[in-house]
């Protein structure tokens, strides 16, 4: 299979993902041509974006963004095709009706991350690349909760999965606070790959405490056009962690856990405040000590925005469990890029990928 030249796929999935084009790279290094019969051919007529589109603000910047380099490309003799114009100045018409709307918050939107799959991949938006789409709201918190966007802690760690698939290839997966469902799609995406025999065994259970939340999850993971969709063993419920230290509900919580029987438990951008801490260590530890003969192992990527209370929970956690911190790959090649919430040129804050499992020690 040809893939195309990094430079123009990186316009693609930027797009898809919904990156400021301000933060862009233009892909000048080719010839007018390429650049722009591959803007049409596969971003602006591209099936997938037309059933599932970046929100009408997103694409009027991006597309003034790519026919204003396009305009100016130093080529002589050349001329765009009428349909960029065209659904440039629908965009603009629909992006700015209604009177307040500079004052209104952005509006949800599809997004959809990509990362090459080779050559048995689905292909849903480009042939060779596994993808996951979503319906995010585009503001921080919508509703008390962070619950309804992909943030970058769940983007690293899907990053470390795809590049070690097989720690939840043919395994059951538990996932603590799904949000709006990325990593749920594309670990369904690993554990579903044509070539994989112990598929049948793989099974995902994915939880949060908020219903609202949880039922954009399921909507999300069964959209057609996601691997999600057609996976056999899927499962979508409530989930409160302080219920792991209240021994009147404990008993459910162990209830469910025995239902869930999971290999792995996993988990993204968990410790937003101090005040969680003590429920998720002991969600962690209920989820890691079942009685089982298994070797249940956590792998929780956190971004570390406060080093106190990443210290605190890290505190917590060492003195029940161990905790290793991994190395998180470099991105490159087949990885999930660009970042969901943060731009190339602005700071960012640090991710960590732990993995933890029981304390044999603790435990005699």
């Amino acid at each position: 299979m040809q893939y195309p030249p990094e430079p123009l796929f990186d316009v693609l999935r930027a797009y898809a993902a919904l990156y400021p084009p301000r933060l862009l790279q233009f892909p000048r290094e080719f010839k007018f041509h390429q650049v722009h019969n591959f803007l049409v051919d596969s971003i602006l007529l591209n099936r997938h974006f037309q059933e599932y589109p970046p929100s009408a603000q997103y694409q009027a910047s991006f597309w003034k963004w790519a026919i204003d380099r396009l305009e100016n490309y130093g080529e002589e003799d050349i001329e765009l095709d009428e349909r960029l114009y065209a659904h440039h100045i629908a965009l603009m018409t629909e992006a700015s009706s209604g009177a307040s709307i500079g004052l209104a918050p952005p509006p949800e939107s599809y997004v959809t991350y990509m990362w090459k799959a080779g050559e048995l991949a689905n292909g849903a938006v480009y042939p060779g690349y596994e993808s996951a789409t979503l319906l995010e709201s585009r503001t921080m918190i919508e509703s008390g909760t962070t619950g309804y966007r992909t943030w970058t802690a769940s983007l690293s760690l899907a990053q470390y999965l795809t590049a070690y698939p097989e720690l939840v290839q043919g395994k059951r997966v538990l996932e603590l606070g799904s949000g709006s469902g990325f990593l749920g799609i594309a670990i369904s995406a690993l554990q579903s790959q044509p070539d994989l025999s112990d598929a049948q065994f793989a099974a995902l259970w994915l939880t949060d405490l908020t219903e609202d939340v949880l039922q954009r999850c399921s909507r999300n993971i069964t959209l057609p056009c996601n691997t999600s969709s057609r996976h056999p063993n899927v499962h979508c419920r409530l989930l409160d962690w302080s219920d792991a230290l209240d021994s009147a509900k404990d008993s459910a919580v162990k209830e469910f856990l025995h239902e869930a029987n999971p290999d792995v438990i996993i988990g993204a951008d968990l410790v937003y405040e101090p005040s969680v801490i003590p429920a998720l260590v002991g969600m962690l530890r209920s989820g890691i000590e079942t009685p089982t003969s298994k070797n249940i192992v956590a792998y929780i990527a956190l971004t570390v925005r406060n080093q106190d209370t990443y210290n605190k929970f890290l505190g917590e956690a060492e003195r029940c469990l161990v905790v290793e911190e991994l190395t998180i790959p470099t991105p490159g090649d087949g990885l999930l890029t660009p970042d969901a919430e943060f731009g190339k040129s602005e700071t960012r804050p640090e991710v960590k990928i732990l993995k933890i499992r029981r304390n044999t020690v603790t435990l005699q």
